[in-house]
């Protein structure tokens, strides 16, 4: 079909049209330009035209994504630590001070730590700390009065911690390298000082619910490296049990089993070098120019039982706990036991805490070496009374009083001597 062209007048018609809207374009164009103002919109514009037309803008980050692209390696740190002020008095009775009186010390000593732990990936963290002190496993106080000497920093953490499940309440975490202890210890404990931050691998694992926790705890620790003979290691296991009857009451119960391995007849470890073994019995061991060496006398495979009640009473936290030991190698002197109570929890500003012990300890129980510094002294063959209260001034920082009143050298009946200590602390922690 053949198109029909349109008559000469609509032509005609079509063509002022458009001229008119052509125009009417132009005048439209030099209005704007004269009045400064963009086709689209009433904000002020300088700037010259684009060559070509401006693609629309990406749509904004999401917050989570925004947050995520702002992160630093800092924000997966966390940075603590604490310093402490320590005024202590002793008065023991097993000791003579130069002028051969009954033995007497005041003096004040300070402690600080400092430690860092990085979240590595979702279930690997890494962490370390040093801490003032030297090479006593159990302290990391420092006496002050040297002269204003400077004061010794050592290494007191080095680990990484891997979750097998993630953040699941029902878990299982792998560590190694000096850590924490991994082994549950009650407020005041017959075999590990607060400040032992043993060495090897452990395993510490958590199941349950709202109503009963179980604990699963192994370790795997060194001791001694020997070069060419057996190392000296400690094998531990624990399990125990936590049951919440009611948000106000829960009980714990467990055991605790550890094995001391090439222990039995070597050189005891002293990190003052004096060839003490603090409590426990010695043989002759080796012999260093004119220096025979004390030797463990005894082996040391320690089972514990442990059991802590947790209850409120109104507003007011309670807590008994009690334990027994008794270690199976030795046929005597071989027991320790431990009952107590704390009241109140010093954690928010103007909040207090008070408690009391009684630990008996006797000389071949446990190795002496990781157990409390501060009762009868440190070590083993002692027994006594413990009694302290905090007080928390304002947020993280922390005024303590703790008084010993002991008796030891309990193997060497009608012997047994005096032990008093008095200490006063201030903590500030960060």
């Amino acid at each position: 079909m053949k198109r029909i062209a349109p008559p000469q007048e609509n032509r005609q018609a079509l063509a002022g049209s458009r001229t008119v809207a052509a125009h009417a374009a132009r005048l439209a164009a030099c209005i704007l330009a004269f009045l400064d103002l963009p086709a689209r919109g009433l904000s002020q514009t300088n700037a010259p035209a684009p060559a070509a037309a401006t693609p629309a803008p990406a749509p904004a980050p999401a917050p989570s994504a925004l947050a995520a692209a702002v992160k630093t390696w800092a924000d997966a740190v966390t940075v603590k630590g604490d310093v402490r002020y320590r005024y202590e008095e002793i008065k023991d009775d097993a000791k003579l001070n130069p002028k051969l009186d009954p033995y007497t010390r005041q003096r004040d000593r300070i402690r600080a730590r400092l430690g860092a732990e990085a979240k590595c990936t979702d279930n690997l963290k890494a962490g370390i700390e040093i801490s003032t002190g030297q090479s006593d496993p159990v302290s990391g106080n420092q006496s002050l009065g040297d002269g204003s000497g400077k004061k010794d920093f050592r290494l007191n953490l080095a680990y990484f911690d891997y979750s097998l499940f993630g953040d699941s309440a029902n878990e299982v975490h792998a560590v190694a390298g000096k850590m924490k202890n991994p082994f549950i210890a009650q407020p005041d404990d017959l075999v590990w000082d607060p400040d032992l931050t043993p060495e090897g691998l452990a395993l510490k694992g958590q199941l349950g619910g709202r109503f009963v926790t179980l604990y699963g705890n192994a370790g795997y620790l060194w001791v001694q490296e020997r070069e060419v003979w057996d190392d000296l290691v400690l094998y531990g296991g624990q399990t125990a049990v936590r049951i919440q009857f009611i948000p106000e009451i829960a009980l714990t119960l467990g055991a605790s089993y550890y094995d001391y391995v090439n222990l039995q007849g070597w050189d005891v470890i002293d990190w003052e070098s004096k060839n003490n073994a603090y409590g426990n019995a010695t043989v002759d061991g080796t012999v260093s120019g004119s220096t025979t060496n004390r030797a463990w006398a005894a082996a040391f495979t320690p089972a514990v039982g442990f059991a802590q009640l947790d209850l409120w009473l109104g507003k007011i936290p309670l807590a008994l706990f009690a334990q027994e030991l008794r270690n199976a190698k030795p046929s005597w002197y071989n027991e320790g036991h431990l009952y107590g109570v704390t009241v109140g929890k010093a954690r928010n500003p103007r909040t207090w805490e008070v408690g009391y012990s009684f630990a008996e300890l006797q000389r071949d129980a446990t190795v002496r070496m990781f157990t409390d510094s501060d009762r009868w002294g440190g070590g083993t063959d002692g027994k006594g009374h413990k009694f302290y209260a905090k007080y928390q001034i304002v947020k993280n920082f922390q005024l303590g009083v703790t008084y010993f009143r002991d008796e030891k050298k309990l193997s060497d009946p009608g012997n047994e001597k005096d032990y008093e200590r008095l200490q006063v602390d201030l903590l500030a922690s960060f």
